[in-house]
């Protein structure tokens, strides 16, 4: 009880000082020049996620803690035709329970998200390169948005070399990635022992992005990928083939599907394959007053059966982050974020009651191809609330509740889980 008063007490204090910023805005720490532009942000989460199954047959410990992140990013245009960009970030967290799991402390890591220089229209607007480290997002980010274990805000960098050819119509981007177990962009005291990935990656991704062409999906992609040794099994090595299709069927109705096949082998002898389809549905009225949308959407990821030699489960190559769902990405502890063995459905509606807020909810069957823990395939219901506000241009706020009604897929059903996060953002 002590400590969950102190735990408050230190939120109320934090959010105090976030909120009395905005009468002293730090325009003494940025700059905007002709070719230097630097601008930062502060971000304050507050969570709490009560007791949650877990692919080991066990729970989660319930969890009540604060997130305070630091950003600052700027960008030096030395020339019409290359520019340098900087992203380094700081977190720290303050555990009201279970403390043993915190092993931050008061602004002891910074970590480089972009560090690079980018090359743009050379050969006569051909062709754009960017060397050095730097953030990736494809599609929906499924399998292209680097995280790290136990933690989504922790890296989005990866290291590596793009090269992008500009055809009439479309984009080909082709990217090698080299990402170290401990990177030396990640600035801690070492006895912490907290490294970005449990083992060192590399890979290659062809990404064509259609913007006119009818004939095309909106996205095609291959994407190779080499993981060294990792939760005691051995070298593996993907090779994913995907497309993304998204139409406007009407002025008021859209779809969306992402669907990859992957293949692959482990340098100790086995073969690896998944499959993964993303399908969204939208209906908007958009002279309706608050402009209410309703979507219906159904994520599918290939679980692996035990009961051959062949590993069937999708790998998430650099998706490790929350996706679709805070609460889920817990869940397959002790493979943090490895989204895989997922069937879920769901339906949902969005509402719009002012130009500076948004809600959503949703609510559907969570279900496993391959049995769980518990002997079943069924992961339980999820309901899902979201509510966003922004307040003036610097100061924004992000509601997240979620509840997961567990099924036969964990050995305790029928067990009520929830987590909850309020996130303050203030931009300077």
């Amino acid at each position: 009880m002590k400590n969950k008063s102190l735990f408050w007490r230190d939120l109320a204090l934090r959010l105090t000082l976030l909120l009395s910023s905005l009468c002293f805005p730090l325009y003494a720490d940025l700059y905007e020049g002709g070719r230097l532009n630097i601008d930062g942000d502060a971000r304050l989460k507050l969570i709490a996620i009560d007791e949650l199954p877990l692919e080991t047959g066990t729970k989660l410990p319930e969890l009540n803690y604060s997130e305070t992140i630091l950003g600052l990013w700027g960008t030096w245009q030395q020339s019409e035709n290359i520019r340098y960009k900087a992203w380094i970030k700081t977190e720290f967290r303050n555990f009201a329970t279970n403390k043993d799991a915190n092993r931050y402390r008061f602004v002891d890591e910074f970590i480089f998200h972009e560090l690079s220089v980018e090359y743009s229209n050379l050969f006569d607007g051909f062709v754009d390169i960017t060397v050095g480290r730097f953030p990736l997002y494809y599609g929906h980010g499924l399998l292209i948005l680097e995280s790290s274990p136990l933690d989504a805000e922790r890296s989005y960098g990866f290291n590596g070399i793009k090269t992008r050819f500009k055809f009439d119509g479309f984009n080909l981007d082709l990217i090698g990635i080299y990402l170290p177990d401990d990177d030396p962009l990640l600035i801690n005291d070492k006895h912490k022992k907290i490294k970005l990935l449990e083992s060192d990656e590399e890979g290659f991704v062809a990404y064509l992005t259609n913007k006119s062409q009818a004939w095309l999906p909106k996205d095609v992609y291959y994407i190779y990928k080499h993981e060294e040794p990792r939760f005691g099994k051995s070298d593996v090595y993907f090779h994913t083939l995907g497309f993304i299709v998204e139409e406007a069927l009407s002025d008021s109705f859209t779809a969306y599907w992402e669907l990859a096949g992957q293949s692959g082998h482990r340098s100790g002898g086995g073969d690896t394959k998944g499959w993964l389809s993303d399908i969204n549905f939208t209906y908007a009225w958009k002279d309706l007053a608050w402009r209410p949308e309703l979507f219906a959407s159904h994520y599918y990821l290939s679980g692996d059966d035990p009961s051959t030699q062949t590993e069937e489960g999708w790998h998430g190559l650099w998706s490790r982050w929350p996706q679709y769902s805070y609460l889920l990405v817990w869940s397959f502890i002790p493979k943090i974020g490895e989204w895989s063995n997922l069937n879920w459905s769901r339906v949902g509606a969005r509402f719009y009651p002012d130009p500076a807020s948004s809600f959503e909810i949703s609510f559907g069957p969570v279900k496993a191809p391959e049995k769980g823990p518990g002997g079943g395939h069924d992961r339980g219901d999820l309901l899902i609330m979201l509510y966003k506000h922004q307040f003036g241009e610097k100061l924004s706020v992000t509601v997240r509740t979620e509840f997961l009604e567990s099924g036969d897929y964990y050995p305790e059903a029928d067990n009520i889980s929830w987590e909850n996060r309020i996130d303050f953002k203030y931009s300077f």
